[in-house]
């Protein structure tokens, strides 16, 4: 991610493709995840219900994206004490 206006759009893309998956299954819990950058590649985030197959993605929180929340109200919670603190953005030369 280059910008922080970058990664709340990420973050709000992937609220909205949760939303769908969640009322599909009401069970099912998903969780943040990030990919930290490095010199060689920029970081991200995704949300899903298990743990991603690449072994570099780490929980982002520890509670689940809550299912009672619109993807707007569980923006808000993670933009202001999540997102700001993982290390996903670009590095800078």
């Amino acid at each position: 991610m280059k910008t922080r206006a970058e990664l709340e759009t990420r973050l709000m893309n992937e609220l909205n493709h949760w939303f769908t998956r969640q009322c599909q299954d009401i069970y099912s819990d998903f969780y943040l995840y990030y990919l930290p950058s490095t010199a060689t590649h920029d970081g991200g985030i995704l949300i899903a219900e298990h743990k991603p197959a690449n072994p570099e993605y780490r929980l982002a929180m520890p509670e689940k994206i809550e299912k009672h929340s619109t993807p707007e109200q569980n923006f808000r919670r993670i933009n202001n004490s999540v997102l700001g603190r993982l290390p996903v953005m670009s590095w800078q030369s």
